[in-house]
């Protein structure tokens, strides 16, 4: 039988880990559910994104479910082994008291490292936006050093900690400056007083057509949206970490068969928190594809929009004038009007180009579900061995 070595101070401290872990994945739950949706998905385009959000969102609220109660699992095992070694028969039945029993000993301090003071600012300028996007790449690389960092330092005496407050990361999103409002605003002042011209000559509203109807609703939600899921990946990431400081701190104080279970344990939850840490700042980079692009159509509409106000106030002149001007104009109405319907034709493309962003973010509702079925296979199979051993 191998021997088992364990100090008592390490099992409670990390119990206490295991328990704020448990805190962690609660509170993205909770963000998620109340920043990753839009509040007004009443334009065409926001109604067909609402869904895939709203189904995005409950699968990792199922997700985090999971993850709380793997936590918990953990936490019960930590206990159980404590009981088991103190009673030195390996037989505790129900001595403990659900959901785990608490150990006493020293108490955890507050973490070693949380999100910088300026986390989840809005960059003003587009150069200030790629600096913050090689200071996350560049996150990411420390992230993945420090992990490497742990491994090394594996077998030499360390005290177990936190290593980061995964919840200081779940900060309120912010929206940056709101181009589909001034999309509305300035179409509306262009457009408003001479779209009964559009009316005659095309038999309908460019307004209500190419503005109003498809872009109405809260576009700002879509980027706050992708900042939550970005801020939960990150989370995610701190809660990582914290399990893969559990596996470099405890095997000079904790020893044996239970030990090397338990950092066994901390292995595959580091993994699979990695890999939905990964799934959902993948649905952020998808949302936010959503954003840009819309952007970019708003820019492309506003263009067409002045053509088309060019035309129509041509004709609503011509119209103006009677016998010349209405002759003028019928020499001209079909070329004019052609004119109109290309640009018309043009905004139609541009808003299938947000709508096909809005379709693939179907695939990061696909990557969340993957990776919550590893969370539950995990979190079942903790509940099963714990089962097992009652």
């Amino acid at each position: 039988m191998s021997e088992i070595v364990i100090d008592y101070s390490t099992l409670s401290l990390s119990q206490q880990v295991l328990e704020r872990q448990h805190t962690h994945a609660r509170a993205i739950s909770t963000y998620l559910a109340a920043n990753a949706d839009i509040s007004d998905a009443t334009g065409l385009l926001l109604s067909a994104f609402d869904p895939l959000s709203r189904s995005a969102v409950s699968m990792a609220e199922q997700a985090m479910t999971a993850l709380s109660g793997l936590e918990t699992s953990l936490a019960t095992a930590v206990g159980d082994t404590a009981i088991d070694v103190a009673d030195n028969d390996g037989q505790v039945g129900t001595q403990h008291t659900p959901p785990y029993h608490d150990l006493g000993g020293p108490t955890l301090p507050p973490a070693g490292d949380s999100a910088p003071s300026d986390y989840g600012s809005v960059d003003s300028y587009f150069w200030e936006k790629g600096i913050s996007t090689g200071e996350s790449i560049g996150g990411g690389i420390d992230d993945a050093r420090a992990l490497i960092d742990d491994v090394g330092q594996w077998g030499t005496p360390s005290t177990v900690t936190e290593r980061v407050d995964a919840s200081s990361f779940l900060v309120p999103p912010s929206a940056p400056e709101n181009f589909v409002q001034d999309l509305r605003w300035s179409a509306g002042l262009l457009l408003g007083s001479i779209d009964w011209v559009a009316e005659k000559f095309l038999g309908y509203s460019v307004l209500q057509r190419c503005v109003y109807e498809p872009l109405a609703g809260d576009w700002q939600g879509i980027y706050r949206a992708s900042q939550a899921w970005s801020h939960g990946a990150d989370a995610l990431m701190g809660i990582s970490r914290n399990h893969a400081g559990l596996v470099a701190s405890t095997p000079a104080t904790w020893q044996g068969l239970s030990g090397a279970s338990f950092r066994g344990a901390m292995t595959s939850a580091t993994g699979a928190t990695m890999g939905m840490s990964a799934a959902f700042e993948y649905a952020a980079g998808l949302v936010k594809t959503i954003s840009t692009v819309c952007k970019l159509a708003c820019a492309g509409i506003g263009s067409a929009l002045n053509v088309i106000a060019n035309v129509l106030i041509k004709k609503a002149a011509e119209a103006a004038v009677p016998v010349v001007g209405w002759a003028v104009g019928a020499a001209t109405a079909y070329t004019d009007i052609n004119k109109a319907v290309r640009m018309v034709r043009r905004i139609y493309s541009l808003l299938e180009m947000v709508s096909t962003a809005i379709a693939d973010f179907a695939e990061g509702k696909t990557s969340i579900m993957e990776k919550l079925a590893v969370l539950e296979d995990l979190a079942q199979g903790m509940a099963a061995n714990a089962g097992a051993t009652a």
